[in-house]
C-alpha cells in the first residue's frame, strides 16, 4: 500500500467554488502522476485543514472524484487513487467461448429484474423467435468495491429461459448455467459504441442522464447458429477499455487474445 507523503499543490484554481479547489487539486495530482494508482489520500480532516474548507466541501469533492472513477472508497477503507483492473484470456478461436465472454470479471452481480415479456420486432429478429412468443429478460448490475460499473440486460428464447432461475443467476453467469445444460456458446457477434446514458440505466450506474457510457450489444449462438442470448451491456465510461490482439501461432487454429482493462473501481 502506498501512502501520501507530499503536500498537494493547491494553488489553482484561486477562483470558483471552494470544493473545486479540492477537486481540481487532487485531480491534477492524479492525472500528472504525482499520486499514482493505489496511493492513499489524506483523511477528510487532513484535507479540510490543508485546503481551509469545511468537511462537507471535502466530501463533495471526493464524491465527484469517485463518480468519475479517479478514486475508490469503501466502508472502513481510506480513499485511494483507483488502480486499473486487467483481466485477459488467450485461447484458440475454435474452442469454447464462455470464458472470454465474462465481461464482468472481477465484479459482484445483483439481479435487478427477472421477467417474461413479449419481444419487440428487433429482439424477436435477433433471437429468431415469433413476436407472439415471450422471452425471458434479466437485468443485472455489477459492482466493484461497492461501486456500480456495469449494467446488463440479457434476453433469451422461452425454451432457454425455462432452464434459468433467478436464484442461480445471483450466483453464476447465464452462459455458465447454459453450458451445464449442454448449451454451449460457439459464436458471438458484438457491436460496440459510445452514447449518452438513458435515465433508467443512469440511475443504476449512479450517473446523470446524458452522461457518456460505453455500450456493447452482443448476440451469442450455438454451433448450429441458433441464438442463445442477446445482451446489451452498459459500462460507465470511466470503467472499461476493450482491446483485442489476434495472431496466428499454429496450424491448429488462430490464437485470439482478448483483454478487458479499465478502472473497474
Amino acid at each position: 500500500m502506498t501512502s501520501l507523503s507530499v503536500a498537494i499543490d493547491m494553488t489553482e484554481p484561486k477562483e470558483g467554488p471552494l470544493y473545486a479547489r479540492v477537486h481540481q487539486g487532487l485531480m491534477e495530482a492524479i492525472e500528472r502522476g504525482r499520486l499514482g494508482p493505489g496511493t492513499v489520500l489524506p483523511t477528510e480532516k487532513e484535507l479540510e485543514k490543508q485546503y481551509g474548507v469545511s468537511r462537507i466541501t471535502v466530501r463533495r469533492a471526493l464524491d465527484d472524484l469517485e463518480r468519475v472513477g479517479l478514486i475508490e472508497r469503501g466502508r472502513g477503507r481510506p480513499a485511494r487513487v483507483a488502480a486499473p483492473l486487467i483481466a485477459s484470456t488467450t485461447m484458440a478461436i475454435d474452442q469454447d467461448l464462455p470464458s472470454i465472454l465474462e465481461i464482468g470479471r472481477g465484479t459482484v452481480a445483483h439481479v435487478l429484474s427477472y421477467v417474461w415479456k413479449m419481444p419487440g420486432a428487433e429482439i424477436a429478429q435477433r433471437l429468431q423467435v415469433d413476436a407472439s412468443e415471450p422471452v425471458l429478460e434479466v437485468a443485472r448490475l455489477r459492482r466493484r468495491y461497492e461501486r456500480p460499473v456495469l449494467h446488463t440486460v440479457a434476453r433469451v428464447p422461452a425454451p432457454i429461459g425455462a432452464l434459468l432461475t433467478r436464484e442461480a443467476l445471483e450466483a453464476t453467469n447465464m452462459l455458465d448455467q447454459l453450458a451445464t445444460r449442454g448449451l454451449r456458446a460457439a459464436r458471438t457477434e458484438m457491436e460496440m459504441r459510445a452514447q449518452a446514458c438513458d435515465a433508467k440505466v443512469a440511475e443504476h450506474l449512479e450517473l446523470k442522464k446524458g452522461d457518456p457510457v460505453f455500450v456493447m450489444e452482443r448476440l451469442v449462438s450455438d454451433s448450429t447458429g441458433r441464438p442463445l442470448q442477446s445482451m446489451t451491456a452498459t459500462f460507465r465510461a470511466d470503467s472499461f477499455t476493450y482491446r483485442i490482439v489476434s495472431s496466428s501461432e499454429s496450424e491448429a487454429g488462430q490464437e485470439v487474445r482478448m483483454e478487458a482493462a479499465g478502472l473497474f473501481s
